[in-house]
C-alpha cells in the first residue's frame, strides 16, 4: 500500500488554484479546510494533507469504526505479518539533483523560523538496528536541514553514538508514505520494531533496499547524513498550537534525491488535528493494555480538546468499588505525558463529550472521587507545567448496588 492507495480511499478535496508555499494555512482556514483531507496545488506541485486527521479516517485504513481503534491497535503487535525486501530500483523512481527548493516545502505561520518538512520519516540504521521516526526539518539551503532530535529518543541516541565515534549517521528520509506507515513511525514501539509494527498495521510491508538502508513505497526519498554540525532550529509551532523555543539542532546533509513521476509531497500542519492524532492516538492501545491489568476495560480515547495528548477518557465495566481508581493510576502510568483521566461506565458514549460531562455531573463528587498526584513528571509540551506537573483523575462511574443511576433516556 502507498499514498496513492490512501488517496483513492479518502477521496480528498482537490484544489486547482495555485498557492504560494507561505499562504497554504491561511487558504485552508479561510475555506474551512484546515483539518480536512486535501490535495493542493502549491507552486505547481501536488501537496497532500490531513489523511490521518480524524478517527474515522484512521479507522478506514484499519478496517474498523471510530470506536474500535484502541481495542484494534491493542492487538496489532501480536499479529505476525510478512516483510518483503526488494531492491530500491523496483520503486521506479527517478534520480534528480538534490535541491530541496524544488519541493513545495511550506512555511506554515508568519513567525516560523523558515520552511519546514513536517512529514519526513527519518530511517536510520546503527549496529544492525533500524529506526523510523518523524522529525521536523528546517530548510537551511538546497541540500541541508536542521532536524529536531528529541533526547533520549532512538534517532537522537543513534546520532550521538555515531558522532561520539567520529562518524556521521547515514539516513534515508521518506516523504509521502502510506498513512499507516506514517502512523507506525509516530508510535513508540520497542527498539527496532517500527517496520514490524507497520507490517502488522498494513497486513504486510514491502521495503526497498539501497546501500543497507530500507525505505517503504514513497513519493520522495532523500539519502543523506546527520552530521556533527548544529544550527539554530525554530521557532516553530508544536502540538498545542503555541511556539516552541529556538534550539541548536543537528544538521542533515542530503546527497541523493529520488522522486516519482508527478510526485505528491505530503505535509503535516503543525498543531493541527493530524499532528495531534499522530502524537496522541498511539498511546490509546498502551493505556488500554495497562488498564486491562487492573479491571475490565471497554475503551480508551485521547480527547481532542486536550490536543489528543494530555487527557483521556477510559471506559470500564465496573465490577468492584475501586476499579475506577485503579484505572486512573494505570492510565497515568501508561502515558507519562498525560495529566488527566476521566473514568466512565459502559453506558457513556466516550466520543461524545456532552455524555462524558453528564457522567461527571451526575456520578462524581470531588471530595470522594477526585485523585490528584503532585510533583510528577509530565510533558515539556504543556505550557502550564513548571519542571514537574500535577496529575488528576476523575471517577465518574456509578456506585455499585445503589439506585437512581440507571439512564432511562
Amino acid at each position: 500500500m502507498n499514498l496513492r492507495d490512501a488517496l483513492a480511499l479518502i477521496n480528498p478535496v482537490q484544489i486547482e488554484e495555485e498557492l504560494r508555499h507561505d499562504e497554504v494555512v491561511e487558504f485552508l482556514k479561510s475555506h474551512n479546510l484546515l483539518d480536512s483531507p486535501v490535495l493542493l496545488n502549491v507552486e505547481g506541485k501536488k501537496v497532500a494533507k490531513n489523511f490521518v486527521s480524524s478517527r474515522q479516517m484512521l479507522g478506514k485504513y484499519l478496517g474498523v469504526d471510530a470506536y474500535s481503534i484502541a481495542k484494534e491497535l491493542s492487538k496489532i503487535e501480536d499479529r505476525e505479518a510478512e516483510i518483503r525486501v526488494e531492491p530500491f530500483s523496483a520503486l521506479n523512481m527517478k534520480k534528480v539533483d538534490v535541491n530541496l527548493h524544488e519541493l513545495p516545502v511550506i512555511k506554515y505561520f508568519p513567525r516560523d523560523g523558515g520552511r519546514y518538512i513536517t512529514a519526513g520519516v527519518v530511517i536510520a540504521k546503527r549496529n544492525d538496528v533500524f529506526n523510523a521516526s518523524i522529525h521536523r526539518m528546517l530548510l537551511l539551503d538546497e541540500k541541508r536541514v536542521a532536524a529536531r532530535l528529541v533526547p533520549p529518543r532512538h534517532t537522537y541516541l543513534m546520532w550521538r553514538d555515531a558522532v561520539e565515534s567520529g562518524e556521521e549517521l547515514e539516513i534515508a528520509v521518506a516523504i509521502g508514505t502510506h498513512p499507516l506507515f506514517l502512523f507506525a513511525s509516530a508510535t513508540r514501539v520497542g527498539e527496532g520494531e517500527e517496520f514490524s509494527y507497520a507490517a502488522s498495521l498494513m497486513g504486510g510491508l514491502t521495503l526497498y533496499e539501497k546501500k543497507g538502508l530500507l525505505v517503504p513505497d514513497s513519493e520522495i526519498v532523500l539519502f543523506g547524513r546527520i552530521t556533527a554540525e548544529t544550527a539554530k532550529e525554530g521557532p516553530f509551532v508544536d502540538i498545542t498550537g503555541t511556539y516552541d523555543i529556538v534550539r541548536d539542532e543537528p544538521v542533515i546533509v542530503f546527497d541523493k534525491m529520488y522522486v516519482k513521476d508527478d510526485f505528491i509531497y505530503y505535509s503535516i500542519t503543525p498543531g493541527g488535528k493530524e499532528h495531534q492524532m499522530l502524537m496522541g492516538v498511539p498511546y490509546e492501545p498502551v493505556i488500554y493494555r495497562f488498564v486491562s491489568n487492573v479491571c475490565k476495560v471497554k475503551n480508551v480515547v485521547m480527547t481532542p480538546g486536550s490536543c489528543h495528548y494530555f487527557h483521556c477518557i477510559v471506559q470500564i465495566e465496573k465490577r468492584s468499588e475501586g476499579d475506577a481508581k485503579n484505572a486512573i493510576m494505570a492510565a497515568l502510568s501508561a502515558n507519562p505525558s498525560m495529566k488527566g483521566v476521566v473514568v466512565v461506565d459502559d453506558d457513556i458514549d466516550i466520543l461524545n463529550y456532552e455524555d462524558v460531562e453528564f457522567a461527571i455531573a451526575t456520578r462524581f463528587q470531588p471530595d470522594r472521587d477526585l485523585v490528584v498526584v503532585k510533583g510528577a513528571r509530565g510533558s515539556s509540551l504543556d505550557p502550564s507545567a513548571d519542571g514537574t506537573t500535577s496529575k488528576w483523575g476523575i471517577d465518574a462511574t456509578r456506585p455499585l448496588g445503589k439506585e437512581g443511576f440507571e439512564r432511562v433516556i
